[in-house]
């Protein structure tokens, strides 16, 4: 090895050392979670005065009209109100339930449905008679009803481990759990004037048997047990689970100190699952999960801010509005979205969740400030809560169409992921989005440098999204078995043979990055993510221009200390051709686009496989240079036709 090839490759070293080490200085290590402790009394005592006396949830009961009258002269409940003619209230049933564990499902999807969809039933059954209110679902309420209190789990069967909820040995939050506890105590507090008291009282005996003495004796004992661990967790879970406990508390408990106790919880645990997101604002989780997770966040904030009348705000820490603004970032053109890590293809904002954050926050995104008209009936907490008063509805609409300094592109800098936009009026239609991050971010694919090229509103390549979830696909030993989890199913490089492998040392640097009016450039390096000895440079280059019709493009350059194998990937759904030596066609439903491979002369091979595992099926086109190679690159090239 000559001394230039020496020298480049200890400044290489030295140049990595020193962003690894500003990049954690800089705070991508994020906050710190908090941990277990015991309630704090000073601040519960601080909380009790701020409480009203009485509990309420979202809405207002029925026999209060006002406002339910206005929804059912709207016209917009017709449909469902026709609907719930021929309502049949879900049963349990114990097949479902157990198919994960038998074997005779291969994802915990079938049991998951079945508890959900009676979840959804009291919640339709509930809408109906509220918006009626004729009584004529009052028994099915009340039917149903006592039928989830006798149901043996509230919690999804994947979770209910040793099965200790189903037979009454132990019990445990976890998601099922809290919108089983907050969906049957909004029913309590929107039709509890009409239900029989004997059943309201069982009812709350409940929740306090299966949620609320659960989570307090965690806290109190401190246990490190599997079981509601979502209080230290810091992704979605943390948000979702305690959206439904806390809800429930303030919507149920008649003692203020106790809901003094739960509003201290939300407010003090609720910061782990804000830790989960980057302090740039990046979801790694993807959109699905944004929706889902930071949602119930939105619920939760929501749920303490008209309990205390404002004066408990969980959005008061500016990560929260960095957070909010991860929609709007990610969206790439004609309301497309990548679908990063486990969200699933199609995945875009809840336009709730959005209206929310967009009068909260006085984002001014235009699409986002029509109040919506009609709430979910499939949910009665969200979805009540937006259809009456609450913080968003007061604020006035504004205008602006979001941060103008962020049409053309948007970058999360400290996670490095770019998203790249043709100009408004423009003939261009192309974006894309590029992700460099790290392999230990939750619901990670092991994905560092994947991109997403999209043409109008079809997706033409790029991340594949989620698969089902089998009742190993979480655990370390399998989580990465399955090829469209690991980098193998995305358009990352398959570096001598080997894929990315897991943890934050996995993590992506920027090299270079240049930004104007015409065209973007960034420049990664991504070698940190394959352990590969032999590997001294692995630097991955997405350009774009705006001009004409749009044009991408994605360069790996790689070296090594002796000749290996290198390969990169095309992940796309399209249907494709060849159309030169070099060059092939992407025929998606309605666009077509032009991929060229440029090698540096170098003679390579193309390789298709069909990945099929449960989700949405898509192709894999390797594209492997044909002899073991010290250095070289591959570009390919996206250009619509």
């Amino acid at each position: 090895m000559d001394k230039t090839s020496v020298y480049k490759i200890v400044f290489r070293s030295v140049f990595v050392f020193i962003c690894l080490f500003l990049f954690v200085a800089m705070g991508y290590s994020q906050n710190s979670p908090v941990t277990l402790k015991p309630v704090d009394e000073k601040r519960v005592a601080e909380i009790i005065p701020l409480l009203a006396d009485k509990p309420a949830g979202f809405g207002q009961p029925s026999s209060q009209r006002e406002v339910w009258d206005g929804l059912m002269q709207s016209g917009a409940y017709d449909n469902f109100l026709k609907e719930m003619e021929n309502f049949v209230f879900p049963a349990f049933s114990e097949d479902d339930y157990f198919s994960l564990s038998n074997g005779t499902a291969p994802s915990s999807a079938r049991g998951l449905n079945m508890m959900r969809n009676r979840a959804k039933g009291l919640a339709q059954a509930t809408w109906a008679e509220c918006l009626e209110d004729k009584g004529r679902y009052i028994q099915v309420v009340e039917d149903g009803l006592r039928d989830l209190l006798y149901q043996k789990s509230w919690v999804s069967p994947r979770n209910d481990y040793e099965f200790k909820n189903y037979n009454g040995i132990e019990y445990s939050v976890e998601l099922t759990t809290a919108l089983y506890a907050h969906t049957i105590s909004q029913t309590l507090y929107l039709l509890g004037h009409k239900l029989d008291p004997a059943l309201y009282k069982e009812a709350v005996a409940e929740i306090y048997k299966r949620v609320f003495n659960p989570v307090l004796d965690k806290i109190k004992t401190q246990n490190h047990s599997r079981e509601n661990q979502f209080l230290v967790m810091t992704n979605n879970y943390n948000h979702v689970c305690l959206a439904g406990v806390v809800g429930a508390a303030l919507t149920l408990i008649e003692d203020k100190y106790e809901r003094a106790v739960f509003t201290y919880i939300g407010e003090y645990y609720s910061q782990n699952g804000l830790v989960g997101f980057g302090d740039d604002g990046y979801c790694s989780e993807g959109i699905g999960y944004f929706n889902y997770g930071f949602g119930r966040f939105v619920q939760l904030r929501e749920c303490i801010w008209q309990s205390t009348s404002g004066k408990i705000d969980l959005y008061d820490n500016p990560k929260v509005e960095k957070i909010a603004w991860y929609p709007y970032k990610m969206e790439i053109v004609d309301g497309v979205y990548p679908a990063i890590s486990d969200s699933g293809i199609g995945s875009s904002p809840d336009r709730l969740v959005m209206y929310y954050l967009n009068r909260n926050f006085r984002m001014g995104i235009d699409k986002y400030e029509e109040t919506p008209l009609m709430g979910g009936t499939s949910d009665n907490r969200i979805s009540v809560m937006m259809v009456f008063p609450n913080s968003a509805s007061r604020i006035p609409p504004q205008s602006g169409g979001g941060k103008k300094d962020e049409q053309l592109r948007s970058f999360f800098d400290l996670s490095a992921v770019l998203t790249v936009r043709p100009p408004a009026g423009s003939d261009c239609r192309l974006g894309a989005a590029i992700k460099g991050g790290n392999n230990k971010e939750h619901h990670n694919h092991n994905d560092v440098g994947a991109y997403t090229v999209a043409l109008g509103s079809e997706i033409m390549a790029g991340d594949p999204g989620n698969i089902p979830y089998t009742a190993d696909i979480f655990s370390p030993k399998y989580r990465y078995t399955y090829k469209t989890i690991g980098s193998y199913g995305h358009p990352v490089p398959l570096v001598a043979g080997t894929e990315q492998h897991t943890g934050e040392d996995a993590r992506a640097l920027i090299l270079e990055k240049r930004f104007t009016k015409e065209s973007d450039l960034i420049s990664m390096d991504i070698s940190s993510a394959y352990n590969v000895e032999e590997l001294k440079r692995l630097e991955r280059i997405m350009t774009y221009s705006r001009k004409g019709k749009g044009e991408v493009s994605y360069t790996d350059r790689f070296v090594f200390t002796t000749p290996q194998k290198f390969e990169t990937a095309i992940i796309t759904r399209c249907e494709w051709e060849k159309e030169s030596e070099n060059s092939f066609i992407l025929r998606g439903k309605n666009e077509q686009m032009k991929v060229t491979i440029h090698t540096g002369g170098v003679k390579y091979s193309l390789r298709q496989e069909q990945i099929d595992e449960g989700g949405i099926s898509y192709k894999r086109i390797g594209i492997y240079l044909d002899e073991p190679t010290k250095t070289g690159k591959i570009t390919i090239g996206y250009q619509p036709i």
